[in-house]
């Protein structure tokens, strides 16, 4: 977070002397922000299309503090991606700029610890979104809660077992529409409180989270 401390973006700034969570800290207790993107594909250079989180901490999720929004993109974009989420060229070229969206996502994202299913995924993009804006590494401490769940049950046939909505049907929770940055987000912070439900009491912070 040094170099945070150091760049001359207050944003930056802020997030580097965020109150972060102690890794000690129990799980059930500490703050987090669900996230999600939908991309164009899944390649490394894939445009950032949609993003939406919700923040949440032990079994309250605050709806009224969710929040989506359309980032722009004037590509010629994947027409298998299309297919998946909806967002065609014509709505790409009618949200906000990345530049714009950046800021706001870092605020959210301070002092907490991003939950998502498959999170590399967003933090790979939260990384590229940082790079592209400020031209800095931005740090992001996440929880995935794909690989909680293979720790929670391993022997699961199949790699469609371990997703989303499987792996929600499992909890009794409801089937959402998927491909959503939004709906997504919020599944995925109601499959991490029902999977800390499973877990032993008192697990740390740390315990959960992806080094």
């Amino acid at each position: 977070m040094r170099s945070l401390a150091a760049a001359g973006h207050r944003v930056l700034q802020d997030y580097a002397a965020a109150d972060w969570p102690d890794r000690s800290c129990a799980a059930s207790t500490a703050p987090y922000l669900a996230l999600d993107f939908e991309l164009d594909g899944l390649g490394i250079e894939a445009h950032l299309l949609q993003v939406g989180w919700v923040p949440f901490q032990g079994s309250s999720i605050c709806l009224a503090e969710a929040h989506s929004v359309d980032i722009r993109s004037k590509a010629d974009l994947d027409t298998a991606a299309v297919t998946i989420h909806g967002i065609g060229e014509q709505r790409a070229a009618r949200g906000q700029k990345l530049r714009e969206v950046a800021p706001r996502l870092a605020k959210e994202l301070s002092g907490r610890i991003l939950i998502a299913h498959a999170a590399d995924i967003e933090v790979s993009a939260i990384e590229r979104m940082a790079a592209s804006v400020w031209g800095v590494q931005l740090p992001v401490r996440s929880i995935c809660t794909l690989a909680l769940e293979r720790k929670l049950r391993p022997n699961l046939v199949g790699t469609e077992a371990y997703r989303l909505g499987p792996s929600r049907a499992r909890y009794g929770l409801p089937e959402y529409e998927a491909h959503d940055a939004l709906t997504d987000a919020i599944a995925a912070a109601e499959l991490f409180q029902a999977q800390l439900s499973r877990v032993p009491a008192g697990v740390t912070l740390g315990e959960l989270e992806q080094t």
